[in-house]
């Protein structure tokens, strides 16, 4: 029967993982000589010396226990007692054995760069001269130095030098024979190139050109002499036969080369990936034509989705007599959505009228021209709940591709040493000690699968029955296989792509004015005109007040880049809270709380005109 191996042998060999080899340096010190001195009182004590002349170097030893002479070479002089090298100041007697030399550095030196695209050439002296000792002493303690002889010249850098180190280290590019010859003749003593590559032209990108705008513009016309504010909203719509975009194929870089010969290849071009609905046609060389007239959709990260979606047009209010709404394109009502009715668009959804106590969720944009009171605006599939959703199915992506490395890892380390193990086991004890994240992280991944389970229940079953084993150490003890973690990173994959290719490139939420409402979006949200009073709203990206007028009061207001707002609170009332990633800009705020990440400030007495970003709320806390 097999001995399975403990759990503090494999925590032992998972401590091992990513950690350098640490090679120890062992020096022998030599020991400290006891020097006994007999003292003669009655006679004259002296101490050693050290001369030195005619290239020579002259020790005196010490008279009736005096102490010796200390010496101690100048670098580039190399001093050798007793034929071992002199490193640091040293004791010497006239019994020792002295001879020196001269550390010859090299007159030129080539370096290859790192990319191996270059070749320098750095001159350090055109000749080479001999040394001599310099006379000195007689002295106690001694600095020996050597000097060049500039009167005898022993070598001169020509030329065929450089060219024969060239050709040792096997530079196979053209040599720059007139930069060597330059530097000789009149040199720099700097770094020159001597022989180059040729750098790999990188390749150009797919690209895609849209003929038409992606966001819905306010535009204000003249009608008989008078402006119309009602009907200003203008809406991207394609004729049928009428070129939507253009795809340009990627173009390929050119080879390169290194100067050791070795070629290398550019970096390739990324392509773009188009896929054409039914009411669009894609031509064999990308050109992307509309089949029907309607609204022209791009969907999509990676793999671009082209539609042309037939709005669904309420002509009144949505309401207990048109029920609620659920289409797959667009959806345009001029009138009000009444209480407790519900908006679901695969689309964008504008409102010309109010919205009361309702519900508009949309996987494009939300504009709403009146007023939004007590209501729930979702763009971006479903709101923040499918982003979360997309976030989560990302990040734990990341985190299994990991673990499936660092369990395969610990597996074949084991049978090397024959030692069998459960995988589960394996698991268990990486999600304990290097990886504690993933726990956490599926966890958050169960709530957002509870929020959601009633929308699509069937489809996300397996994904919530698989991410519960990970949080039941028996269950994952006994099932958990390296098939098993393989298909649950599968069904992430899938998730994560599925939610990606149902949200449109650009989302935005906008509207004029809101009270007591919830505002999520995973682009920007934009308040054109009063203000909100009493809301919660969140965006990914920001958050924008255009009307000089507008107010903020008593609301939560959270961005995921930057919040720019006119006037925040009042004289009384409920106090707002901004939070954003990146920065905060007001007009006038009279009180309340910012926060840029994790830093706080809480505002108690007016400021105009102020930016809150992470270096002013570390000053000002």
């Amino acid at each position: 029967m097999k001995k399975y191996i403990s759990e503090a042998e494999i925590k032992k060999l998972i401590d091992q993982l990513n950690m350098d080899d640490m090679d120890g340096d062992l020096s022998n010190g030599d020991s400290a000589d006891s020097v006994l001195k007999d003292l003669d009182l009655g006679a004259e004590r002296r101490d050693g010396s050290i001369r030195v002349g005619n290239q020579q170097i002259h020790v005196q030893n010490p008279v009736n226990g005096g102490d010796y002479a200390v010496i101690y070479p100048m670098s580039p002089l190399r001093l050798f007692l007793n034929d071992r090298l002199v490193h640091h100041e040293s004791k010497i007697t006239a019994e020792d054995r002295i001879t020196w030399e001269v550390e010859e550095f090299p007159l030129f030196e080539i370096t290859i760069s790192e990319d191996k695209l270059f070749v320098y050439m750095h001159l350090h002296a055109l000749e080479r001269y001999p040394f001599k000792l310099i006379d000195a002493g007689p002295a106690t303690h001694l600095i020996v130095r050597a000097e060049e002889d500039k009167t005898i010249v022993l070598k001169t850098v020509q030329l065929g030098d450089v060219v024969s180190k060239l050709e040792q280290m096997s530079i196979k590019t053209r040599y720059e024979f007139a930069a060597i010859q330059q530097e000789l003749l009149t040199p720099t003593y700097e770094p020159i190139v001597v022989a180059r590559g040729k750098e790999p032209i990188p390749g150009t990108d797919a690209s895609l050109e849209v003929y038409f705008s992606q966001q819905v513009k306010s535009e204000f016309f003249e009608v008989d002499g008078a402006v119309d504010f009602r009907n200003h909203l203008r809406i991207p719509t394609v004729k049928k036969g009428e070129v939507m975009a253009r795809k340009y194929p990627p173009i390929d870089g050119v080879v390169g080369y290194d100067v050791l010969g070795s070629v290398s290849l550019p970096v390739p071009p990324k392509d773009m990936f188009i896929v054409a609905k039914s009411n669009v046609e894609l031509t064999p060389d990308g050109t992307i034509i509309s089949q029907v007239q309607g609204r022209p959709r791009i969907t999509g990260g990676k793999i671009k989705t082209f539609d042309v979606s037939t709005a669904y047009i309420v002509t009144g209010n949505v309401d207990i007599e048109t029920g609620n709404i659920v289409f797959s394109g667009d959806v345009i009502v001029h009138g009000d959505v009444t209480d407790n009715m519900i908006i679901e668009s695969l689309g964008n959804v504008y409102v010309y009228g109010n919205t009361f106590n309702s519900t508009i969720t949309a996987t494009g944009s939300i504009n709403v021209r009146g007023n939004v009171i007590a209501s729930k605006l979702y763009s971006g599939y479903f709101g923040v709940l499918f982003n979360r959703l997309y976030h989560t199915s990302k990040l734990l992506c990341d985190y299994i591709e990991k673990l499936l490395v660092a369990s395969k890892m610990l597996v074949e380390a084991l049978e090397a040493k024959r030692q069998p193990v459960k995988y589960g086991q394996i698991v268990m004890l990486l999600l304990e000690t290097k990886m504690k994240e993933i726990p956490a992280t599926i966890k958050e991944l169960q709530n957002v699968i509870s929020n959601i389970q009633h929308i699509k229940q069937e489809e996300y079953e397996k994904l919530r029955e698989k991410a519960a084993i990970f949080a039941h150490p028996q269950k994952l003890l006994e099932t958990g296989t390296y098939g098993f973690v393989q298909s649950f990173l599968a069904l992430l994959q899938d998730t994560h792509n599925e939610v990606a290719r149902m949200q449109e490139e650009k989302v935005e939420i906008s509207i004029n004015q809101c009270q007591n409402s919830e505002l999520k979006s995973n682009g920007d949200i934009v308040i054109n005109r009063d203000g909100v009073l009493l809301c919660d709203l969140l965006s990914a990206g920001n958050i924008i007040f255009q009307s000089a007028n507008s107010v903020c009061r008593g609301s939560q207001l959270e961005a995921g880049d930057s919040i720019f707002a006119k006037t925040i609170g009042g004289q009384t009332g409920a106090n707002s809270i901004l939070k954003a990633k990146r920065k905060i800009r007001v007009v006038k705020m009279y009180a309340g709380r910012v926060c840029i990440g994790k830093y706080c400030k809480d505002i108690f007495e007016p400021v105009h005109n102020a930016t809150f970003d992470i270096q002013s709320l570390k000053k000002n806390p």
